[in-house]
């Protein structure tokens, strides 16, 4: 029999084990191929902004595997630009050896970058990756850093989302497609590929407003398809429900993005206008999404100028259909292309 005492003893111990352990985990090395910034769960992967980066390609969603090293104390605006130009500048240190030893088409990593809260980014497309590689490019970095007086240099380990053209040749209309076999292109093409994996990638400009759901591991083209085509399927299911915002001018935009939905919002509205306007359109999007099937919808809503229709009749343009047909017409396209290319890779 046990007594009370006993179970009193177990009790305590299973709590503080309950206490202890995830703590010890977290700070191994997690692999987890499903890991969505399990560690900084914060920060929404829906906010591209979060993300800098300095060579490689553009990522539109980023899921973390694991981060080392040890993240500075930066109290002030000065000290975290001092900071970023730091990694920017230990960037271009390792980047020649990234390129030829590590990066696409040579290897596994696909983008170099920084985030927000001050670590060195590296980007992996999903495949094969494991702890030895991620250690052996860990090292390489840090013996940079040690080099620039930095210690225990902080990174990021993630997964990118990519879907890119990429030009080989421009006058003899030569492009590879991110995913298609390599081994058809000449030594040339590869050369040319890794120069373009050299140069820093073109980042849209927004003015973020709010960013809610996530963008789920998508780990091939495939993948990438069928869920730009989830993500459409909700954009026309809720469209005559944010019409009406659109039609009162206070929505500019609303559509697909590659791997997320948009919704411009008028950038002159008062502030609590705004956050109202962004949490009515969310649940409306979010029931929609539920109701397919898909869970924390990924929605970025950022700021956009309104044209009138005064300003749009001097231009020629009838800005109210504009306004409401662009988003799809673009979706429609580029849903088309990414289509048509996937078959043809098949």
């Amino acid at each position: 029999m046990i007594r009370k005492s006993d179970t009193l003893l177990i009790t305590l111990l299973l709590f503080f084990g309950v206490l202890i352990f995830p703590a010890s985990a977290d700070d191994s090395v997690q692999l987890s191929q499903e890991s969505n910034n399990s560690e900084n769960s914060e920060v929404s992967n829906v906010d591209f902004d979060y993300y800098t980066y300095f060579f490689g390609l553009y990522s539109q969603g980023n899921n973390v595997i694991t981060r080392y090293g040890k993240l500075p104390v930066l109290e002030t605006e000065d000290q975290n630009e001092r900071w970023d130009f730091t990694l920017e500048e230990l960037s271009n240190e390792i980047k020649d050896t990234v390129v030829s030893k590590y990066m696409y088409p040579n290897g596994e990593v696909m983008t170099c970058g920084a985030n927000a809260k001050g670590y060195f980014v590296i980007l992996f497309k999903y495949g094969n990756v494991n702890e030895s590689l991620i250690n052996e490019i860990y090292t390489l970095i840090d013996d940079s850093a040690k080099e620039m007086g930095i210690q225990d240099i902080p990174v990021e380990f993630g997964y990118g989302t990519y879907r890119q053209e990429i030009t080989l040749n421009s006058e003899q209309g030569i492009y590879h497609w991110f995913g298609e076999s390599t081994e058809n292109l000449s030594e040339s093409d590869i050369y040319t590929l890794e120069e373009v994996m050299k140069e820093k990638p073109t980042t849209p400009v927004q003015k973020i407003v709010a960013a809610y759901g996530k963008i789920p591991l998508l780990k091939d083209q495939n993948e990438i398809i069928t869920w730009a085509e989830k993500l459409s399927a909700i954009a026309g299911s809720t469209q005559n429900k944010i019409n009406p915002y659109m039609k009162k001018g206070q929505v500019i935009t609303y559509g697909r993005e590659l791997t997320r939905l948009e919704v411009g919002i008028n950038e002159t509205l008062p502030s609590k206008e705004k956050d109202t306007i962004v949490k009515e359109i969310y649940e409306i999007i979010y029931k929609e999404a539920r109701k397919q099937n898909v869970t924390g919808v990924p929605v970025i809503f950022d700021e956009g100028i309104f044209i009138n229709d005064v300003e749009s009749a001097d231009l020629g343009v009838v800005e109210e259909t504009a306004n409401l047909s662009a988003s799809e017409e673009k979706n429609a396209s580029l849903l088309n292309k990414l289509n048509n290319n996937n078959n043809n890779n098949n």
